[in-house]
């Protein structure tokens, strides 16, 4: 009896073991599986790239840089600039129409721009009698200061003509006067000169000449009878260097 309750219980714990030993060696297969099988990790990605949806490239639309937006800007003003200046110009010789006209040019170039508006004001107030008065003043004087005496007389005449009594003119006739008796010295001065270089030339003394014609030009360079006696002189150099012929 005692032999058959020994066998009963060796069995049950042999029984009992191999449970038991089936199921570590179950939860080991199942730990392993979990974590050493690579092809689980490696199809997230692919899952994932899958499912994102391709990216679309747009092109660029060019916009206008802030640069050439300037550079339009500065030739509008350019030109704004260009034609108050005419306008100032063409009212000052008393072509009022022809200003205007500049003026609505600049006004359509550049809307509401400042130094237009300033340049009609100052245009209207030329159109009034001591605008007027002002204006051919400053013209007599600026006519003066580069000795153009056709210029000073006129507007020294239509300034007596609107005002005869201006203080200015008087001055503006004595200044004239002035410039005049200038000139005609000059005058004699470039004629004696160029006497002397032809007295040179005359003599073959051509550095004596080249001297008398440089003193010339030091008093008026642009006096046309100057520029004619530079060219006699080269053409008599000219044939003194020419050998003669036998």
């Amino acid at each position: 009896m005692r032999y058959r309750e020994l066998n009963e219980t060796r069995r049950r714990q042999i029984r009992y073991g191999a449970l038991t030993m089936a199921v570590i060696l179950l939860a080991a297969g199942l730990i392993f599986l979990s974590h050493g099988n690579p092809r689980s990790g490696a199809s997230s990605p692919s899952i994932s790239g899958a499912a994102s949806p391709p990216t679309v490239a747009t092109a660029a639309v060019p916009a206008v840089s802030a640069e050439d937006e300037s550079a339009v800007t500065n030739l509008q003003r350019d030109e704004v600039i260009s034609l108050i200046a005419d306008a100032r110009r063409q009212a000052a010789a008393g072509n009022f129409a022809e200003a205007d006209a500049s003026l609505r040019k600049a006004a359509k170039a550049v809307p509401n721009y400042p130094e237009t508006e300033q340049a009609r004001r100052d245009i209207e107030r030329l159109q009034t009698p001591e605008g007027g008065l002002a204006s051919l003043l400053q013209r007599a004087r600026l006519a003066i200061e580069h000795d153009d005496v056709a210029g000073a007389e006129a507007a020294i005449a239509e300034a007596t003509r609107l005002n005869p009594a201006a203080p200015e003119i008087a001055e503006l006739r004595a200044a004239l006067q002035q410039s005049q008796q200038k000139a005609t010295r000059r005058e004699r001065q470039i004629a004696e000169a160029l006497t002397r270089m032809r007295e040179a030339v005359a003599r073959r003394d051509f550095a004596a000449a080249d001297r008398a014609l440089n003193e010339a030009e030091r008093i008026d360079i642009q006096n046309p009878s100057i520029r004619r006696a530079r060219g006699e002189l080269a053409r008599a150099r000219g044939a003194a260097e020419q050998p003669v012929s036998r």
